[in-house]
């Protein structure tokens, strides 16, 4: 069900009504004001319908199996939103390798650096071959690049297609027992 919310300014000029016969919605009035109308519903609609096909309302309405078959099936490369390739729409025709410095004072930056002090453990270093004599206490972000690669990120987008189907079609079995972790699903074990 679609509901319209129109300005009065609109209904006072312009007549609307349902042809049941052919099942169109009709506008009368002045041609300026049909005109605004007539953009106005159509705008109304075409979000409607964008709002029914989007990844959020398919997740979030339809289920997680009905999600994993739409992201299987999509037939575009959905590139980060934060490239500049993709905002322009030239990144499926990209064959080079854009690489980024990020601004520290940005908001990404602060994220990535606090992640990567959260994940350090200072006793585990110097354990191993390559880690031999080595004694640090902590780990120091000096910079940080975004890599922009849409061939390698294509060859990920088709990955992900395909574990996604899989997932879809045969429900992945968990994996129970790891290290006292919670239950995680994957598509290698258990299948």
């Amino acid at each position: 069900m679609v509901v319209c919310v129109v300005p009065p300014l609109f209904i006072l000029d312009t007549g609307m009504y349902l042809d049941t016969t052919t099942g169109c919605i009709k506008l009368r009035g002045k041609k300026e004001h049909v005109e605004k109308m007539q953009r106005s519903v159509k705008a109304i609609l075409n979000q409607h319908g964008k709002d029914e096909t989007s990844v959020e309302h398919i997740k979030s309405t339809r289920g997680c199996q009905e999600y994993l078959r739409y992201l299987a099936t999509e037939d575009k490369v959905r590139y980060p939103s934060y490239w500049k390739c993709a905002q322009k729409g030239t990144a499926d025709k990209k064959k080079s390798v854009k690489r980024n410095l990020i601004d520290p004072q940005s908001p990404v930056y602060k994220e990535i650096e606090s992640l990567v002090q959260k994940t350090w453990e200072a006793h585990k270093v110097g354990h191993g071959h390559d880690a031999i004599g080595l004694h640090h206490s902590k780990v120091v972000v000096k910079k940080i690049w975004s890599i922009q690669n849409p061939v390698l990120y294509r060859k990920y987008d088709a990955t992900k297609r395909g574990i996604c189907l899989q997932a879809a079609q045969h429900r992945c079995p968990s994996v129970k027992g790891l290290l006292g972790e919670s239950d995680i699903l994957t598509h290698h074990h258990g299948m």
